[in-house]
């Protein structure tokens, strides 16, 4: 049999683990090892007297086929993006302006956890946590995955369980592992515990990093019961949403969440920035148009500056990941039409 935790980076996963790796101590063919490639899970998952537990992160790399259905159990966690990508900075203390940071890291990040997202929660046999539902009640995970791995537990269990996973026992395991190594059977490195706090992604992403984190992830944001706070994500899903709800969700609020909504999303009328390009094209086209006749040279210069402006707009709806349709909506939407 094959058990496998998997899910978002920062995400859980590792008290997942431990409290998994508890409740299945002592069953028959019981091994934990790390480093082991993921070409033997299909092995391990057709033998009923093996039991090999592992732990991965999804990247694009890896071979599908060694992810089978029969004979695996999958414990999945996923959490807000915004916060994997926080997290993920903070454990590397990558301050902003450092080269692994940046619009274009975040969203190849948030990429990848969403194609992982996608992977494991179809597996047959999965177990699917939320980081911001467990987080606060560890009795409560306890007692769910010993349900889903079938295991007996009573109170003076789970609280044993709960004690050993605390935060200050696990800061003390970061510690030992810095000293001595990682632990097969905890698995918490050295830099490992970070500010868990759902949302401090606000203390650490930049405006630019969410604005990319957000045209990646805006719909399996809402889907999955997060908002969404830059005007890119509310266009990518006025679908999901009701009509009241179309501006973002604090742009009204006065908080330094709202004030700095409005930064990233503009304050005329939330208008894309591509419009004033793309409009100033089509009337130097048209001047240009008209001028042909009467003055060839003055028509060739406002076609040459048509086309810097078109080429600007492009530019606009590019930075922006938006589509031609959008800008339609949004001016619609401006002006009641």
């Amino acid at each position: 049999m094959l058990l496998l935790v998997c899910g978002m980076h920062r995400s859980g996963s590792t008290l997942v683990w431990q409290i998994a790796r508890q409740l299945v101590d002592g069953r028959p063919g019981l091994r934990n090892p790390r480093g082991i490639p993921t070409s033997e899970y299909p092995a391990a998952a057709a033998d009923p007297a093996d039991l090999l537990m592992a732990k991965v992160h999804f990247r694009p790399a890896l071979n599908r086929g060694d992810f089978p259905d029969a004979g695996a159990k999958y414990l999945y966690t996923y959490r807000d993006p915004r916060d994997v990508v926080a997290s993920l900075y903070r454990k590397g203390r990558a301050k902003p302006g450092d080269p692994e940071r940046g619009a274009r890291n975040s969203r190849l990040i948030v990429r990848r956890e969403l194609r992982g997202d996608e992977f494991w929660t179809s597996r047959k046999d999965v177990w699917i946590g939320k980081y911001e539902d467990f987080r606060d009640d560890v009795p409560g995970l306890v007692r769910d995955l010993a349900t889903f791995l079938e295991v007996d537990i009573d109170e003076a269990g789970v609280a044993k369980i709960v004690a050993d996973v605390d935060l200050a026992a696990q800061e003390q395991r970061a510690v030992a592992a810095k000293a001595h190594g990682v632990d097969d059977d905890l698995r918490v490195t050295s830099n490992h515990i970070t500010d868990g706090r759902a949302g401090a992604w606000r203390d650490t992403l930049t405006d630019e990093e969410l604005v990319a984190i957000e045209a990646e992830g805006a719909r399996w944001l809402v889907e999955h019961g997060y908002g969404v706070e830059t005007a890119v994500g509310t266009r990518k899903t006025l679908d999901l949403r009701e009509p009241e709800e179309y501006q973002p969700k604090h742009a009204q609020s006065g908080s330094s969440v709202g004030a700095r909504t409005s930064r990233i999303s503009g304050e005329a009328g939330d208008l894309p920035a591509a419009l004033l390009p793309l409009a100033a094209a089509g009337v130097l086209s048209l001047a240009a148009a008209v001028s042909s006749r009467r003055n060839p040279g003055s028509s060739s210069l406002l076609w040459a500056a048509a086309t810097l402006c078109g080429v600007a707009g492009a530019y606009c709806l590019g930075r922006d990941d938006q589509r031609p349709e959008d800008l339609v909506a949004a001016v619609r939407r401006r002006f009641g039409r």
